[in-house]
């Protein structure tokens, strides 16, 4: 059973006829995966996948040849999704993206590891839950344009190494743009602020190996999440092999011309609450265990994620309790709200056959 981690949604076939014909398709109007026939019968049986051999890097999966990036510093920077702060820059160089519920809009934890941009915002500032969120990195640095008093406090008496605007090097100010979407930074430089006593990520997610089909779950072309205020839009292409986002009807382009993509897409429910430092603010609990849905290589697997606690990486299970394999590459996670927490008020997804 699919998704087994997901009881509360029925498993009929949709009679919307919902297809993947354009990335602003709207939304139909079911909630969670009740538009998915989640029966196996009739799937080939599934053949064995092998992990990668040799190093990869450790937020994407991807085989590498210099064991020294092992060591590298991870970086976390937190970018703006207001309207007023697109189109963003650098999106499409981070590892990993986490889109949260914000104060309005969402906002992303961009993460960065194996490569790096020179020009990424626009940058925004700390919530309570990042310092959860992110812990998994290995006391990784932390750029913001810094924040509430008691978000930067206790972002401070964590093990997170925190940057704020223009402390060290690595800010920029876009002159096109006004406040508070005129900063702007340089990810290497932002690294450098790390002294030589921290050291790289433990790898987050599993990966098949590199160029090796992913053969579990069901095909499928995407899905709709409204997270917060944000319609967010994934469609797979099989051209390029990546899952291309959407926003609000209209592709996500960035500064570049470029449309929002990445060969991962990662959608695990959280519980939020106030926030503890500014009742207006939610704050996801990212520990625990939750439903969770994988789309990778086309297909769709459900099941749940896990952590004991914020300094674990992420573990995505099946509905058997497998460990589920990511395409190697890059992964954005969307982090809607279950509905379950204080904060009611359950995000829609609605899959896209």
């Amino acid at each position: 059973m699919l998704f087994g981690a997901c009881s509360d949604w029925s498993a009929e076939k949709p009679s919307t006829g919902a297809t993947a014909t354009g990335a602003g398709d709207s939304a139909p109007s079911t909630d969670g995966a009740s538009s998915l026939n989640t029966s196996t019968t009739g799937l080939p049986s599934p053949t064995t996948v092998s992990a990668p051999v040799g190093p990869v890097a450790p937020l994407t999966g991807r085989p590498i040849t210099d064991s020294a990036m092992l060591s590298k510093v991870a970086l976390v920077v937190k970018v703006s999704n207001d309207t007023g702060a697109r189109p963003q820059t650098g999106l499409n160089d981070a590892d990993i993206i986490f889109e949260a519920w914000g104060a309005g809009p969402t906002r992303f934890a961009t993460v960065w590891h194996s490569t790096d941009a020179d020009f990424v915002g626009p940058i925004r500032s700390c919530r309570e839950q990042d310092v959860n969120l992110v812990g998994g990195f290995n006391r990784a640095v932390f750029a913001c344009s810094g924040g509430n008093p008691g978000n930067i406090a206790l972002l401070r008496a964590s093990d997170l190494l925190l940057i704020k605007e223009g402390q060290g090097p690595g800010w920029e100010l876009d002159p096109t743009r006004n406040r508070p979407h005129k900063t702007h930074a340089n990810t290497a430089l932002l690294r450098s602020n790390a002294g030589p006593d921290r050291s790289g990520p433990a790898q987050q997610f599993r990966y098949r190996a590199e160029g090796q089909a992913s053969t579990a779950g069901l095909p499928i072309s995407g899905f709709n999440l409204q997270i917060q205020q944000v319609l967010a839009q994934w469609r797979y292409d099989t051209a390029s092999g990546t899952y291309l986002r959407s926003q609000d009807h209209a592709p996500h382009v960035l500064a570049d011309g470029k449309q929002v993509s990445t060969e991962n897409v990662v959608v695990m429910w959280l519980d939020y609450v106030p926030s503890r430092i500014d009742s207006r603010s939610p704050a996801g609990n990212s520990t625990g265990t939750n439903a969770a849905m994988v789309f990778t290589g086309g297909r769709l697997i459900g099941g749940t994620w896990s952590r004991s606690n914020r300094l674990d990486p992420f573990v995505l299970t099946d509905t058997e309790g497998a460990p589920i394999l990511l395409t190697p590459g890059r992964t954005f996670v969307e982090l809607p709200n279950s509905g379950k927490g204080i904060i009611k008020g359950k995000d829609t997804f609605t899959p896209v056959v």
